[in-house]
C-alpha cells in the first residue's frame, strides 16, 4: 500500500486558490504572504513573509517557495485570508520574514562579515602551528593543527552552506521577472 493519498480527478477538479485577476505591475510591489507547513500540527503558528514581486501570483510562488525550500517539505500553503498587497501593519504583534532585494543584501553582507571574523580567527588561531618559513605547518603539530581545523570546520561550513544559500536565492527569477509577452498568452488560449 502507497503512503501517498491517490492523485485522482477529484482532488484536482477546481483550482487550489481563487487568485485575483490582476494585471503585472510594471514596478514590483511589496507583499504580505503567510505560509502555514507541518509546523501547524505542532501548535505553531504559520510563518508571514514579505516579499516584493509583480503580480499576487508571484508573490506567493516566491514565499511558498522560500518555505518549503527552507523547511526541506512540500506540505505547505499560502492562506490567503492573511496574504496581501503590502507590509504587515506596524502592530502586527508577530515577526516576519523579510525576503525583499534590499533586506537579503544587508543579510548577505553579515554573512560575509561572519565568514571574514573566521578566517581571521582561523589564521590567528593556527599561527603557532606553522613552521619557521611561516607558510608549511611544522610536521611535529600536525596533530594540534588538524584539530584546530575541526573546531573550525563546523562553523565553516555553515557559512559556506548560508554563503550559498544566499547566492542561489540572489540569482534572477523566470517568475514576475517581466510581463507576459502576447504571443505566450495568445498560445495558451488557442
Amino acid at each position: 500500500m502507497s503512503p501517498f493519498a491517490p492523485l485522482t480527478p477529484e482532488r484536482f477538479d477546481a483550482p487550489l486558490y481563487e487568485l485575483p485577476q490582476e494585471e503585472w505591475s510594471e514596478e514590483p510591489r511589496d507583499f504580505t504572504v503567510t505560509v502555514a507547513g507541518p509546523e501547524r500540527f505542532d501548535g505553531e503558528e504559520p510563518y508571514t513573509y514579505v516579499v516584493r514581486d509583480h503580480t499576487v501570483e508571484a508573490a506567493w510562488i516566491q514565499a511558498l517557495t522560500w518555505h518549503m525550500r527552507e523547511n526541506e517539505t512540500l506540505d505547505a500553503h499560502v492562506i490567503a485570508s492573511e496574504s496581501h498587497v503590502g507590509l504587515p501593519p506596524a502592530d502586527a504583534g508577530y515577526h516576519w520574514n523579510d525576503l525583499r532585494p534590499e533586506s537579503q543584501s544587508a543579510a548577505m553582507k553579515r554573512t560575509i562579515a561572519q565568514a571574514r571574523d573566521l578566517i581571521a580567527r582561523y589564521e590567528a588561531a593556527i599561527a603557532g602551528f606553522r613552521a619557521e618559513d611561516g607558510e608549511d605547518i611544522d610536521p611535529e603539530q600536525y596533530g594540534s593543527y588538524d584539530e584546530t581545523r575541526a573546531d573550525f570546520g563546523e562553523e565553516a561550513i555553515d557559512l559556506v552552506s548560508s554563503l550559498t544559500w544566499r547566492l542561489e536565492r540572489s540569482r534572477p527569477r523566470v517568475t514576475g521577472a517581466e510581463p507576459p509577452s502576447s504571443s505566450a498568452a495568445s498560445s495558451s488560449q488557442d
